[in-house]
């Protein structure tokens, strides 16, 4: 097999095997639902480690095109690669076009009391009531890439409430516009979480797949904390880039 360059470098050898297998996958020398041989098969007939093979197989896995679970091997999950979804979110105005690029639904509103359990993981005060819209985005192919819930303050929520069905804008901009409050700043944590029923079914993916949990809390200029979204992304079709660049001279 030919070496290929990527960025003027040499491209690994796992690549490489990992474009092999997928081009067999795709002629289906194994058919969807199949297990593939065996690693140590695989890796004497690619000549290579076996972490350099698994490394291949991470990579098939990360496509969609394989599952990997221990006492079932390798197994043939789809012919193609599934369709991914890739964001940079290093700033709001990124943040705004990802809003543009996945198109919002509403399925759900429901007025709700902020339990213990959700105000630790968003900061907002237990026993407050807001209201909850319940939402789902799709890529431009129609396939779903998040679910989340956004919690607002029932007036806040009343004030959009006509937009929501029509606008593709970010809920923090239709409150702005609606209200005044403006954001301030953002504060995200991200984490792997296994995907809870709700998520998943609105995804058609299992319960408990892997997925990207973000947590977004929305702070105006007095530092309230005016929305809080909590979402969840499919691991195997999301990806998150962040950009870090140095703010002074280094040590």
């Amino acid at each position: 097999m030919d070496a290929r360059a990527v960025n003027g470098a040499k491209e690994p050898r796992y690549l490489q095997i990992a474009r092999g297998l997928a081009g067999e996958i795709a002629h289906q020398r194994w058919a969807v639902g199949e297990r593939m041989p065996p690693e140590p098969e695989l890796a004497s007939s690619y000549q290579v480690s076996r972490e350099t093979l698994r490394n291949a197989l991470r990579e098939l896995e990360s496509r969609g095109l394989v599952s990997r679970r221990k006492g079932d091997g390798t197994r043939v999950e789809r012919s193609a690669p599934a369709q991914r979804f890739d964001t940079s979110l290093g700033s709001l105005e990124e943040l705004t076009q990802y809003g543009r690029d996945a198109v919002r639904e509403i399925t759900a509103t429901q007025r709700i009391t902020v339990d213990a359990e959700l105000a630790a993981v968003t900061g907002l005060a237990a026993g407050a009531v807001r209201t909850r819209l319940t939402t789902l985005r799709r890529a431009p192919d129609g396939s779903a890439v998040s679910w989340s819930q956004v919690y607002l303050s029932p007036d806040d929520a009343a004030a959009i409430a006509d937009d929501l069905g029509s606008s593709t804008r970010l809920i923090s901009d239709l409150v702005q516009e609606r209200t005044g409050r403006s954001t301030h700043r953002v504060v995200q944590q991200v984490r792997a979480v296994a995907l809870p029923h709700e998520p998943a079914d609105a995804l058609d993916l299992e319960p408990g797949s892997p997925g990207l949990e973000f947590v977004r809390c929305y702070y105006d200029p007095d530092g309230e904390l005016f929305e809080a979204t909590v979402g969840v992304h499919p691991a195997e079709t999301f990806s998150y880039r962040t950009t870090l660049v140095r703010s002074g001279p280094s040590a």
